[in-house]
Order: structure tokens, then sequence, then C-alpha cells
């Protein structure tokens, strides 16, 4: 047994160590490196933190965790943007202070510029770095050749006064016409004779009144147009239809508004269908009215046969988008809490009948009598079940009846030791020249006692 042992030993160590071993050695990351948490194994829950190489911007938690067998994602090092004295002197730019050297600039950080003296900037001053990379502006000599008119843009108008001829530097702004949306700067410059580049206006997208119509589509927030004609969406806003009152999204139906983007293409209009639902298959029920087919918000009223209940406890249903709603469904009745004459249910039941009601069909519940009743199955207690017709048999206590211990001139027809409970007969004999009072030879086991009393009277004589 010990040779097996030391044989086993390594396999299970092995064993063990592999299923802890849970995730593989964490990720490098660029820029980056592991700070703390390092080890030869990882299991559930290890933590590991990184940092960044300086001049670096941590993105995302500097922590990772091993979950499930794999580690939570890792964080990325954002890098610097760097902006050369050469850079600077080959486009006459001067930082703030009018200073020119070279400057290590953190992602997200801004670097505000300025032009040399007799320069002009074309777009803003301000400049962000992200991740490396940063735009530089451009500055135009005030000192070049003169420019005669600027470009004329389509679909827009310029708002600059109108002169014979610009100097050098000098600058025109342009505006699109109403929907029309501007791409690029909306200024363009005189530099050394010749305009730089002029914006361009993009055509808005048009959408159809009369196809809406068409389609039962409606935009779920009013734009401004022509509403006889179209309505105008600008390059790259959006628009969200909706399918008219009764009608359903075909594409897809969990997504009650379509958001359609305005990118140049034509509009693509989502497909609308008409909302109609199908006469419900309803088991152990029925329901009215009896129709082929229903519109929208049309109802039927749902009657369950006898032992069922519907689910919902609602009897009417209504037809929308998502079928009918609540579903017209019967299921077997639930029991009740139940009040027992001359009896009560278990303690158990009892002190719990908050919790423990309705119970299902199939569960039974227990319950004793009062001193003096029985329960049907003439035992301590009895139990009922429930069943889809409610409980059965009836949670009932039954007035018990004793047989009297003597019957004057006659003598019952049963074992002394029987229980006899309400509704019970037992049967006497009286003795030669006694007749049976009432001329009957039984009594009934009633709420208050036998029925009639039994009782031998002596026969009358003729």
């Amino acid at each position: 047994m010990k040779n097996l042992l030391v044989y086993l030993l390594p396999f299970l160590l092995r064993t063990c160590c592999t299923s802890q071993n849970v995730c593989e050695e964490p990720p490098d990351i660029d820029f980056g490196e592991i700070r703390s948490g390092e080890k030869a194994a990882y299991i559930e829950s290890d933590r590991v933190q990184y940092n960044c190489n300086p001049g670096f911007v941590l993105e995302g938690s500097e922590w990772i965790t091993c979950s499930g067998r794999k580690w939570t994602p890792t964080p990325k090092c954002l890098a610097p943007c760097i902006v050369t004295k050469q850079q600077l002197e080959a486009k006459n730019l001067l930082l703030s202070g009018n200073r020119v050297r070279t400057q290590l600039i953190q992602h997200n950080h801004m670097l505000q510029f300025q032009c040399r003296e007799g320069h002009v900037l074309t777009v803003p001053m301000d400049r962000k770095c992200l991740d490396g990379h940063m735009d530089l502006p451009s500055c135009i000599s005030e000192r070049g050749k003169n420019c005669s008119c600027p470009p004329a843009i389509e679909n827009g108008d310029i708002i600059t006064l109108s002169k014979k001829q610009y100097k050098a530097g000098s600058s025109v702004q342009f505006k699109c016409q109403k929907y029309y949306s501007l791409e690029g700067d909306n200024r363009t410059f005189c530099d050394n004779g010749t305009w730089t580049k002029a914006p361009v206006c993009l055509e808005p997208c048009a959408i159809s009144l009369a196809e809406m119509e068409n389609r039962k589509i409606e935009i779920k927030r009013k734009l401004d147009g022509d509403i006889s004609e179209n309505i105008y969406v600008p390059r790259g806003g959006s628009v969200e239809f909706t399918c008219k009152m009764g009608y359903m999204v075909t594409t897809n139906p969990s997504q009650s508004v379509s958001v359609i983007q305005c990118n140049g293409d034509s509009i693509v209009y989502p497909e609308c269908k008409e909302i109609v639902c199908s006469p419900p298959q309803i088991e152990n029920g029925n329901f009215q009215p009896n129709q082929i087919q229903y519109e929208y918000e049309d109802t039927i009223e749902t009657q369950c046969e006898s032992g069922y209940q519907l689910q919902s406890r609602q009897a009417t249903s209504t037809c929308t988008e998502t079928g009918w709603s609540p579903p017209p469904i019967c299921i077997p009745k639930n029991c009740d809490y139940i009040r027992i004459e001359n009896g009560q249910l278990s303690d158990f039941y009892e002190r719990w009948k908050d919790y423990y009601f309705p119970r299902r069909v199939g569960q039974t519940v227990d319950y004793y009598c009062s001193y003096g009743f029985l329960p049907r199955n003439k035992e301590t207690r009895g139990r009922s079940s429930c069943t889809k017709f409610g409980w059965s048999p009836e949670p009932k206590c039954f007035k018990k009846c004793d047989i009297p211990r003597r019957l004057a001139h006659g003598t019952f027809n049963a074992h002394t030791r029987r229980k006899y409970i309400e509704g019970e007969e037992i049967s006497f004999s009286c003795e030669n020249g006694y007749d049976p009072a009432n001329q009957q030879a039984k009594a009934v086991c009633t709420k208050n006692g036998w029925s009639p009393a039994p009782r031998c009277d002596m026969k009358k004589t003729e």
C-alpha cells in the first residue's frame, strides 16, 4: 500500500496543480509592463497590475483579473505626441509665448499654436494629441501675391463682403444652403495668389411623405421640411421611423423603432405589415367572438371549462403586435385556503397559509377535527388532495355518534366498537312484544345525534 501511494503521489499533486492553474501567463502590452502580482502560476481571482512607460497614458483598468479561465481585458498605453523644432520652423509656427522648441504632449492634452509675424492661421490654434497623432495648423504668408475672385461652391454661398482683389492671407467665409451640410473648413485663404481648398456642401436626404404613406410608416420626431412633399435630413443626421398604429416592422419585430442614418445613399425605408391575430387555440376553454382573423386591438373573451381557470386571471385578451395579450390559457384550478367547520388544517399550514396557498394540483394538506368530530376516514387526521375540480375529498369534519350503551327491550345489529359519523345508519332489533318506535328499526347519525332516537315500544293491543 505504501509503495502504491509513493507511485500515485506525484500524479495526484500534478493533477491538483493543473486544476488550480486556471489562467495562462498575463499578456504583454505595448509600451507598458506588469508592475505587481506576477507569479509562476495563476488561479481564479488572481490579479495583475500594469503601468505604462513614461509619457504614455493608460487607458482602461490598471488591474486585470483571472476569471473563468480567462483574463479580463488588458489596458492600453496611449502614445504621446512630439512636435519638433524643425516642424515648427517649416510651418512658420510658434508655441505660446513665441517659443520654438521640441515639445512632448500626452494623449488627450491640448497644445496652443500661433503663427510667426506676417502669417495667419487657417485652422483653430488649439490642437489635441490623440494616441501619438496631432494635425498641425497651417500658416499662410500675408506678403504673397493677391488673389482674384474666390471659388464658388455648389449649393452654398460666400457670406463675406465681395472684393475685386484679395490680399495674401485674407479669407472668405462660406455657408451652405438650407438642409445642406458643410464639409471642411468654412473659410478659404488667399495663399500667394491661390485660394486654399474650399469646403463642400453635402446634399441632404429627402424623405418622401408619399413613400411613407405607402409603406405605413411615420417619423417618431417631427423634422423641418415641406410637409406637402418631402422631409429633409442633413448629412450625418439620423431619423427614427416607426410603423403606423396597427402595423409592425417586419425586418426586426423586436424593435418598434428603426434608426436610419443619412450618409449620402438612398434612404432605405423599413417594411411594415398590418398587425393581425389568428384565432387562439385554447385547451379546456372557449372564446367569443369567433372570427377567421382579428385586427389590431380587437378583443376576445375567454371562458375556461369546469375545473380550469385563466392563467392571467383576465378574461379579456387584446390583439397586439406580439399576439394575444394576455395569452388566453386555461390551467387547472389552484386550491385556495380552506376553513373547516369543527376542525382546522395542521398547525404548519395554518401558520404559513399566506405562503403555501393556493396549492397546485396534486398537492395535499392534512387536517384535524375538533373533539366529538371525525374526518371522513374516521382516523385521527384527514387528508385532502388538490385536483382540477378542487379539494378531493372535501376537507370536512363529521359529527361522531356513539352507540348507546343499552337499548331497552332491544339490541343493536353492529359491533359496539365501530365508529359512526354523520350520515351513517345503525339498525337494531326489538324483543318479542316490542316494536321500533316510528316503525323504523334504524337510526341515522346527525349533527344532533341519532335520529330518530333508537327505541323499542311495547306493542299496542287491538
